[in-house]
């Protein structure tokens, strides 16, 4: 079984294929109608004049997405910066997803700055109120008259 290659196509080629589509609203025409063109024994396969059509709905050109490259990084300093004061500022418990929502970036960026840049290793966020000497002796007072409620 032997497959058959797609024919490299130019952007004038795919240009033309989409007006022809846009023109007749036939894929058969279209696959005619290059094939008459351009000389070729074999007429383009439905789903390549599908995908071009869809393509240029969708972007607008024929020249589609950018292909490879690296991705932009979301781990820079400022981020970094924002997440740290966005952890510190808050009075409340607040999950990672939230902080992420709050921030506008992905769970799992938020995760993995606050873990390797800002080591905390934590499933929630907490931030606690230090106590005060007001807060012991109120707390030790309340301790112990529970005690005597018990006896």
């Amino acid at each position: 079984m032997s497959f058959k290659m797609a024919p490299q196509l130019t952007t004038e080629q795919k240009t033309q294929i989409v007006e022809w589509f846009l023109q007749t609203n036939l894929i058969v025409t279209v696959q005619r109608r290059f094939k008459n063109q351009y000389k070729c024994k074999e007429a383009l396969a439905r789903n390549m004049v599908k995908t071009l059509v869809e393509q240029f709905r969708a972007t607008g050109n024929m020249a589609g997405k950018k292909r490879g490259g690296s991705k932009p990084r979301v781990r820079t300093p400022d981020t970094v910066r924002t997440i740290h004061a966005s952890v510190a500022s808050s009075p409340a418990r607040k999950s990672v997803r939230e902080s992420a929502l709050e921030n506008e970036g992905s769970p799992s960026t938020e995760w993995r700055i606050l873990r390797t840049d800002l080591r905390m290793h934590l499933y929630k966020i907490h931030v606690f109120q230090s106590l005060t000497t007001v807060c012991q002796e109120k707390r030790t007072r309340s301790g112990e008259e529970f005690g005597y409620h018990l006896q």
